[in-house]
């Protein structure tokens, strides 16, 4: 529905095909975004599970769910504000004076406060975590209300009325939802990029123990990973399905040493292109289908 670091959506054209379509629990494990849901055909299904352990974003997924005519107009509520530097610095320090903690949720106006904050950085970045990161920027407004203009999308609509949200452990929902009609989406935070995305960093550790409970599952599961050492002996290819697809950077160009922003400030060193892993404990030629028409959404923010 919205950028976020790590989003899947220009994914979704290779990754939707290899997902299965007979499953009668769909759970996103680390939930983001969640673009494969709102991208592919083969949801809603009886059961479809969003979770992410940001509680602001989990907030923002269960306001939209619980009430989207409300959360819309919450949203609206705050278009005067775009254009108020001032105001932006007071839901930025609002929302990160309670980051990490347990607070009350669904919370409309706090989650249109988050999102009004979250849509004025580049996919997320480190700004979801890291306050100095996340400015005021008036060029990016019409993202916030973009993200509006989705409560009045049938295609939306439908599917948040069929989901379920979840703010738990990834260990602990997969433990919960674990059966053998359940396909687990599993897009961790990558390997040595923990942090982009949590001030509580991810680490080598998790990322074993995450591996280690999918071994375990009843139920299917595909896993979105940039390739590190252990991976081969955790996951071998004689035992799982691996799929490696290149992705492009850059819109195909790579920065070099030395490139400069529009704005000439330095920008990052080489980007070189990457391949994405999705490795599955099913056999995908067996579940293989076109990926829906969705190709409008390709066009959306």
């Amino acid at each position: 529905m919205f950028p976020y670091i790590g989003g899947k959506k220009h994914h979704s054209r290779w990754i939707d095909p290899l997902f299965p379509s007979e499953s009668k629990t769909y759970v996103e494990v680390f939930g983001g975004a969640m673009w494969l849901y709102w991208m592919s055909g083969k949801f809603p299904v009886d059961t479809n599970v969003y979770n992410d352990f940001n509680r602001h974003l989990a907030n923002v997924f269960l306001c939209s769910s619980t009430d989207p005519a409300k959360m819309e107009q919450t949203c609206k509520s705050y278009y005067n504000d775009l254009h108020d530097a001032g105001k932006f610095s007071q839901y930025r320090d609002e929302v990160f004076a309670i980051y990490g903690q347990q607070f009350p949720i669904p919370d409309y106006d706090l989650a249109a406060k988050y999102m009004l904050c979250q849509l004025q950085i580049f996919a997320g970045g480190n700004g979801l975590t890291v306050k100095s990161k996340m400015y005021y920027n008036e060029n990016y407004k019409a993202k916030f209300k973009t993200f509006t203009e989705k409560f009045q999308q049938v295609r939306y609509l439908d599917k948040l009325r069929h989901l379920t949200v979840e703010n738990i452990d990834c260990r602990d929902l997969i433990r919960k939802y674990d059966h053998k009609d359940t396909f687990f989406y599993v897009d961790p935070p990558y390997f040595k990029l923990e942090s982009y995305y949590t001030e509580d960093e991810f680490g080598k550790l998790d990322h074993l123990e995450l591996i280690d409970l999918l071994k375990q599952t009843k139920g299917k599961w595909a896993l979105s990973y940039y390739h590190f050492a252990e991976l081969e002996n955790m996951l071998p290819r004689d035992e799982y399905y691996w799929h490696e697809e290149l992705t492009i950077t850059n819109n195909g160009l790579v920065k070099e040493e030395g490139a400069l922003r529009k704005d000439g400030t330095a920008a990052a060193g080489i980007r070189p292109d990457r391949t994405e892993l999705l490795i599955m404990n099913y056999n995908p030629e067996e579940v293989i289908e076109p990926l829906n028409n969705f190709d409008d959404l390709f066009d959306e923010n």
